[in-house]
């Protein structure tokens, strides 16, 4: 099993890296391609949609079997997050620094320019991604405390449909969707919560949970979230008390409770993925310059340490492949 490594290349790392699973051990890091400040990614195939920063300007790059196809790129420093939608031929960048999201077209001869939205000033725009259930495209704004939901126009321009206001200085940063229910479950950076929003006709807050441990009180500083495939489970990474929370999902999908709270074994556990087949977690702690991976149970959804400190310099993304 393959996993790919987005950075940053302030310090050790050149790139985007892998490193393999054997035996429940992670081994085989390989720098992949020499990339600047590549710190998120998006696989497909084997096409890599990739963060990128060109000297001046920042923006998208697009790689095939590792090989450079062309970058979008524009003045300003590099957005935060890629994702595409596969159906239409887009691919999405949200740009924490400048406030906006970006959207390109992309062939078998790369990828070009096809819409750019600014949001109000403040913004600090964190994650765009396109959604199959809700056939709608969800934009975090962590700036403006807010939850955007576009739907596409006939030229696959996004057209803003509805927008959720979370509360003052929470800053909604990731999200994940139920695979089976309009149900959103937002992560937030600066209060450390998630928010459950329910989406019909409108966008209702139901629940929110906070993340770290009741009665601690150190930084709170989210990261990432990701569900199980079941939508049984929801697990967020918090920096600052570098851990993973674990909650089980209630049947109706519209409440969390909290079941674990595990070290990640390193400092600032950035981002952290599921692998596919459900039973492995990878955490990229980025201060550290370490990987930790856990056993995942299926049934329970607690995770077990399997090993620690393996070496990957700068990490912030990590994608199964």
């Amino acid at each position: 099993m393959k996993i790919y490594l987005g950075t940053y290349t302030k310090k050790e790392s050149k790139g985007i890296y892998s490193i393999e699973v054997q035996n429940n051990e992670l081994t085989n890091l390989n720098l992949e391609m020499n990339v600047d400040n590549p710190t998120y990614l998006a696989r497909l195939n084997n096409d890599t949609f990739s963060v990128v920063k060109d000297g001046s300007k920042g923006g998208i790059a697009y790689y095939r079997d590792n090989n450079l196809i062309n970058k979008a790129v524009e003045e300003g420093a590099p957005p935060c997050y890629v994702s595409y939608d596969l159906d239409r031929n887009l691919v999405f960048s949200a740009n924490y620094h400048g406030g906006r999201v970006n959207t390109y077209k992309f062939t078998k001869d790369g990828i070009v320019d096809h819409q750019k939205l600014v949001f109000d000033s403040g913004s600090k725009a964190h994650y765009i991604a396109y959604n199959e259930l809700l056939d709608m495209v969800l934009v975090c704004d962590l700036g403006l405390d807010r939850v955007y939901f576009f739907t596409y126009s006939d030229n696959d321009q996004l057209i803003l449909k509805y927008q959720f206001n979370a509360s003052e200085k929470s800053g909604p940063r990731h999200l994940v969707v139920h695979p089976t229910k309009p149900i959103v479950y937002v992560f937030t950076e600066l209060s450390s919560e998630v928010l459950v929003l329910e989406v019909n006709n409108g966008v209702k807050l139901v629940s929110k949970v906070n993340c770290l441990p009741e009665g601690v009180e150190g930084p709170k500083w989210g990261a990432a979230i990701r569900i199980s495939k079941d939508a049984k489970f929801v697990y967020v990474s918090n920096r600052g008390h570098d851990s993973i929370s674990v909650f089980k999902v209630s049947e109706d999908g519209l409440s969390l409770d909290l079941i674990q709270n595990i070290s990640t074994e390193g400092v600032q556990p950035r981002d952290f993925n599921l692998s596919p087949c459900g039973m492995l977690c990878l955490v990229a702690n980025h201060d550290t310059n370490n990987l930790t991976l856990f056993a995942r149970c299926v049934e329970t959804g607690k995770l077990s340490l399997l090993q620690k400190d393996v070496y990957a310099p700068e990490s912030v993304c990590v994608v199964f492949d």
